[in-house]
């Protein structure tokens, strides 16, 4: 498991090939490609873990969206490399990060804010 620094987030990434991930996440996992991420986190099914493979040139990376934060900071527009975005078995991806998000607060809908 390798964590990113930055101010906001800490990122988790599923172990595998440094090249050719996304195949080895749908031979070996059954990891499902999907055209672009959910309008918002909470459209993700239950069980199901939504994982973004950037392509860096150099390597691969598969980042777990393990949150509405996480998920906005990997689907950033400015910047430039490839995304391939995967669905995934939740269980089976947080036990190769080994990794375990508590169901009722990973899946709260949007916020409302309260008049003042």
């Amino acid at each position: 498991m390798e964590q990113l620094s930055s101010d906001l987030t800490m990122a988790f990434h599923l172990p595998g090939p440094t090249k050719g991930k996304v195949d080895h996440l749908v031979a070996t996992y059954g990891a499902e490609r999907i055209s672009k991420p959910p309008k918002a986190f909470h459209d993700i099914p239950e069980s199901k873990a939504l994982l973004c493979v950037v392509d860096t040139v150099t390597y691969e990376t598969a980042s777990y969206c393990f949150s509405a934060v996480e998920m906005t900071l990997l689907n950033d527009t400015t910047d430039f490399r490839r995304r391939t975005w995967l669905l995934m078995d939740r269980r089976k991806a947080e036990e190769l990060l080994k990794f375990r998000t508590v169901p009722a607060e990973r899946r709260k809908g949007p916020s409302t804010l309260l008049p003042c």
